[in-house]
């Protein structure tokens, strides 16, 4: 994870700084949750801190927002400098929700903010499969649904606990060619080589691999779900099907044989991204971000907001940003 101080004996608290005047993070819901006893130690106790927080996984359901908005107030409790808790949403139906349960919220979509510049379209490299999945072998994601897709690239990871089932997943899809992981500096590499990518979870968060694949230029195959991945979706780049295998299949062919020009996708897509890009340059402001830091951000945003992808010091240098070592920490 980047932009994570140092907390002594190996420790990291995960967030991303996008401004220490006045101070501002951003951090994923469990990552802060999961960390609060750090944050307490490590964040400023003279200066109000306004926290940008993004979501993990759906947060439309009536359970998951109380859970998520009981959390927060027991963690502001312990964080008294915490001024203001901004939770970016991927769909309307979370605004709703969390809203309900007295939580500021903004439809502020997660995928607006990978760098495009990772994700080009490499006609060079040609097709070798009709689809690509890049998703952890686990039940949510459903990879059985892929079991009539003719040529198939499948990236993932699983967990020991998940092995028994991750192995008998990958035996009922002989055809697929599988890699455990690939560096995310390569990933458009496999990606490029595929006519569609596929989508296939029916809840999640807002599913970052959907734009990754869309900003190379391909279409996907997409499964009705809740989380938010299908806000900045073009419709004519996106095949909509049932959760049966048959469809999914023939979608797939379908996209294999005609799709449209990927330089329309792209387009198409980070044209979708644009308003949520600016609203956020627009949050910042009005948190009191100075012009010179927002025309940096305007200019280049960081990857992700610098969450869980890994940022290089000279990266951030480049931005104006700090690095772990400016971030106080406990000693």
């Amino acid at each position: 994870m980047p932009d994570m101080p140092a907390l002594g004996m190996g420790r990291f608290l995960p967030c991303s700084i996008l401004s220490r005047h006045p101070y501002v993070l951003a951090a994923y819901e469990r990552d802060f949750l999961n960390y609060v006893a750090a944050y307490e130690q490590a964040l400023p106790q003279d200066q109000p801190v306004t926290l940008f927080i993004q979501l993990g996984w759906q947060c439309r359901k009536a359970d998951a927002a109380a859970k998520l908005a009981q959390d927060f107030r027991a963690a502001r409790e312990r964080l008294p400098q915490i001024s203001r808790v901004l939770v970016l949403a991927n769909e309307p139906e979370e605004v709703t929700a969390l809203s309900a349960q007295g939580m500021e919220v903004v439809l502020c979509h997660q995928n607006a903010f990978l760098d495009e510049r990772r994700y080009p379209i490499l006609p060079f490299l040609g097709k070798r499969y009709d689809a690509i999945y890049i998703a952890r072998i686990t039940p949510f994601k459903r990879h059985a649904l892929l079991s009539q897709v003719e040529s198939l690239r499948l990236i993932g990871d699983f967990s020991e606990k998940e092995r028994s089932y991750a192995e008998e997943t990958l035996r009922g899809l002989p055809q697929a060619r599988w890699s455990r992981k690939c560096p995310s500096r390569l990933i458009m590499l496999p990606i490029n080589q595929a006519h569609c990518g596929m989508c296939l979870s029916a809840e999640e968060g807002a599913m970052f691999v959907s734009a990754e694949y869309l900003l190379c230029g391909l279409p996907v195959v997409n499964t009705a779900n809740i989380g938010g991945r299908d806000l900045v979706m073009p419709d004519f780049a996106v095949a909509r099907v049932a959760d049966e295998p048959a469809p999914v299949a023939a979608a797939v062919r379908e996209w294999a044989a005609k799709a449209p020009p990927a330089a329309d996708i792209r387009a198409a897509t980070l044209a979708m991204m644009r308003p949520h890009r600016e609203k956020l340059l627009a949050l910042l402001h009005a948190a009191g971000v100075s012009d010179e830091v927002c025309g940096r951000y305007a200019r280049r945003i960081p990857h992700k907001l610098g969450l869980r992808c890994g940022q290089s010091p000279w990266r951030n240098l480049t931005l104006g940003l700090p690095w772990p070592a400016d971030m106080p920490a406990a000693r």
